[in-house]
């Protein structure tokens, strides 16, 4: 095998440890609970809290996938979290949490229901230490659906995070 040869192979391995090194270093991330805020005056449909929980769900593996984040188990927090709520307007009543947890950063959302037909949903990446938020998305869905709450979630992440935080993402102070 000649030198050249030799000298490409271990470049690849370079970039490759370098690739690998660089996901394993993806911040700590508490992503809470996605909360309703529902002014539509309309009875609660009975799978709420399930599709509330599943969008959670996808914004934790979506947010994994980006390569940026690496959530964190907020599990041992439960009862804080329930008591935190509503995030969404407590202003940063959940960064406590989230530095107990170890994170750099925490990730609050919310479902704005307006209706049947229009809900928006907001979610924002805050930075622990100094407790100011670095990114907002934010877009609407049409139907009160567990396939909207997906499809909205996904989007804003894939399409949304992107615009607003550059591309390499935030970094904790």
């Amino acid at each position: 095998m000649s030198a050249g040869a030799i000298a490409r192979i271990w470049a690849v391995i370079i970039v490759c440890a370098a690739s690998i090194g660089a996901a394993a270093a993806a911040p700590a991330t508490a992503i809470f609970p996605f909360e309703i805020y529902d002014t539509s005056g309309e009875a609660p449909q009975p799978d709420l809290a399930a599709r509330l929980a599943m969008a959670s769900r996808v914004l934790s593996e979506v947010l994994e996938k980006t390569g940026r984040y690496t959530p964190v188990d907020l599990g041992p927090f439960g009862a804080e979290i329930a008591a935190s709520g509503p995030r969404y307007q407590c202003s940063s009543c959940f960064l406590p949490i989230a530095r107990r947890a170890g994170a750099a950063f925490a990730v609050v959302g919310v479902f704005h229901k307006v209706s049947t037909l229009i809900s928006s949903i907001d979610i924002w990446i805050f930075d622990v230490a100094s407790g100011n938020y670095v990114a907002h998305l934010s877009g609407q869905i049409r139907g009160d659906t567990p396939e909207g709450y997906e499809h909205g979630v996904r989007f804003l992440v894939r399409n949304r995070l992107a615009e607003e935080i550059g591309g390499d993402g935030p970094q904790p102070k």
